[in-house]
């Protein structure tokens, strides 16, 4: 039975929330006939403006969310960024309202296979990737969910598959969902302003598992694997040799390191432009959901070899004489600077160079200590970066980013690697972190210039 009734059958639908999966799910409403009324937390919501254009007879209530006002709703169709603590919420769920989120009507309308990702790291590299291969394989692919497209807007009839990443927040909110495949990448405590402690955090990822025909985990973090799905159903990752069991990926060492399906190679992982073990971990979790939809994995090879990840996460720049400059701007907190740097530091034969620092949004860089140790110079700029500085015996301060790359230069020897990941946010300094990337690439390639000149 499911958890939502067909949309038709409710008077009143209330939409919390005019993020931009809220305004997707208005759209769609309208799209089907149903006017929904329309709340948002705060007094001027950016997106009232497309509201209007949508519909101008729709009714927007702003401000702290009433219970009053709730309750004239049938069901709540909850944005992603509302915290389901909020008292409002609460007494109408006690009251009797559902509150489910996109997905779930989204599960309604989907008449394709829907291949499901989640994970503190990683998740829109291994989206974006899937969805590559796929089409690669000659299907028809939807792209959507947390990556950037809300799922609503790439609902279609000639879809072959659609592959989703999904955030705790939307698989809090989850409930009907059916995923033919799915996968938990890694577990490391974030938004935990937004969870009662790390278990909880941990409960809701797990949730990605609740309705499943196939269930993909990480060998390397088993608290990714499944409590509940039968072992015939799981497949897994890992940076360990794949045993010869159907179904599991992983790296042989040996003439040189080439992933595997079980024991027969797929790519070599000196062939792929990803930077880093954990994006090895990633492709590896991309080639097991497309596994499951019976696609001839060493077809896809040349995209493997072609696909050089999103903007500003572990983004090769650059390499010359022996060294790599990689971009990895994204990493906007500690769990995903320590990400980068575990993942790098196995393949980086000479010195392991980091540039972080920024706004450090109150985070306690003492536990960056482990990952910093790994790190054979430190270079800090921003508001926080002395707070990063003093977790490690070498580091040096720099005033801007260009000045920051020519001291990581000085610090370079063959086999080096130097790396970008702040472990902060970018807007004490930059626009974004996507401003913060670009105005490092454009560092690198000038510092690069000025050696070949000498």
């Amino acid at each position: 039975m499911s958890y939502l009734a067909a949309l038709h059958t409710y008077e009143t639908i209330g939409v919390v929330g005019l993020g931009q999966s809220g305004l997707s799910c208005v759209r769609f409403l309208l799209q089907q006939g149903i006017t929904p009324r329309v709340f948002d937390t705060r007094e001027a919501p950016p997106q009232a403006e497309q509201l209007k254009h949508l519909d101008a007879t729709l009714t927007l209530t702003t401000g702290p969310l009433d219970i009053a006002e709730l309750l004239t709703c049938d069901v709540l169709i909850v944005g992603p960024g509302l915290d389901l603590r909020l008292p409002a919420l609460q007494m109408a769920a006690d009251a009797g309202i559902p509150l489910v989120g996109d997905a779930d009507v989204f599960a309604q309308f989907a008449q394709a296979p829907v291949l499901g990702i989640t994970g503190s790291n990683g998740k829109s590299t291994v989206t974006q990737l899937t969805g590559e291969l796929l089409s690669a394989a000659g299907l028809n692919v939807a792209v959507g969910g947390n990556i950037g497209v809300p799922m609503l807007d790439v609902l279609a009839d000639d879809v072959d598959v659609y592959v989703l990443e999904l955030s705790s927040f939307q698989l809090d909110l989850m409930h009907d969902l059916h995923l033919h495949a799915a996968t938990l990448l890694n577990i490391s405590d974030d938004h935990l302003d937004r969870y009662n402690g790390a278990d909880a955090y941990a409960v809701s990822k797990h949730r990605i598992y609740q309705q499943v025909d196939y269930a993909i985990w990480n060998r390397d973090q088993r608290s990714t694997a499944p409590l509940h799905v039968p072992v015939a159903q799981q497949l897994s990752f890992g940076t360990d040799a794949a045993a010869t069991t159907p179904g599991q990926f992983g790296i042989s060492a040996f003439p040189d390191p080439q992933i595997c399906h079980g024991a027969t190679p797929i790519v070599a992982v000196d062939d792929l432009p990803l930077a880093g073990l954990h994006n090895v971990l990633n492709v590896q979790a991309a080639l097991a959901l497309v596994s499951t939809l019976n696609v001839a994995l060493n077809d896809l090879v040349p995209a493997l070899k072609s696909f050089h990840g999103l903007p500003h996460r572990c983004e090769l720049v650059a390499e010359q004489g022996g060294v790599r400059w990689v971009n990895d701007s994204k990493a906007t907190n500690i769990g995903a600077a320590e990400a980068a740097i575990y993942g790098l530091r196995p393949l980086v034969e000479g010195k392991l160079i980091l540039i972080a620092g920024g706004d450090g949004k109150g985070a306690d860089f003492a536990t960056f200590r482990d990952a910093l140790a790994q790190v054979d110079a430190l270079i800090v700029l921003g508001r926080d970066g002395n707070r990063i500085a003093a977790f490690h015996p070498h580091a040096q301060r720099a005033v801007d980013l260009n000045e920051a790359v020519r001291l990581a230069a000085a610090e370079t020897v063959p086999g080096s690697t130097v790396l970008l990941a702040p472990a902060c946010a970018s807007l004490d300094m930059f626009n974004s972190y996507q401003h913060r990337g670009d105005v490092f690439k454009a560092a690198v390639v000038e510092q690069l210039a000025e050696v070949m000149h000498d």
